[in-house]
């Protein structure tokens, strides 16, 4: 597949890599096919969650890979990415309460 054939290549141009075995190249083809859809299945759940069902975003993505990055690796989500997408979110002005649902409290 050309995936196995990239790793291969990424492996060969790697100059502190002189040989590999064989199950190397098996073992990060696997690991690269299962990161990616886990990833893609965390974007999706942010997603979901964002209110767009079925349609992932780049931002998404990018904090899919900053979750995964530090639960996996013991890294953390950088505080000025979080402010950021905070900062989006919140310019978005809540829906208001109308006058005839439930019980009004002071």
């Amino acid at each position: 597949p050309p995936t196995a054939r990239s790793i291969a290549l990424l492996l060969a141009a790697t100059p502190t890599v002189q040989d590999a075995q064989p199950g190397v190249l098996h073992q990060l083809l696997e690991f690269s096919h299962r990161y990616t859809a886990q990833v893609l299945s965390d974007a999706l759940v942010y997603a979901e969650h964002a209110g767009r069902s079925g349609k992932i975003d780049q931002d998404d993505i990018t904090l899919a890979v900053q979750a995964r990055v530090g639960w996996e690796f013991g890294g953390r989500i950088p505080k000025e990415y979080m402010l950021s997408l905070a900062t989006q979110t919140n310019t978005t002005p809540l829906p208001s309460v109308p006058e005839v649902f439930g019980v009004r409290l002071p």
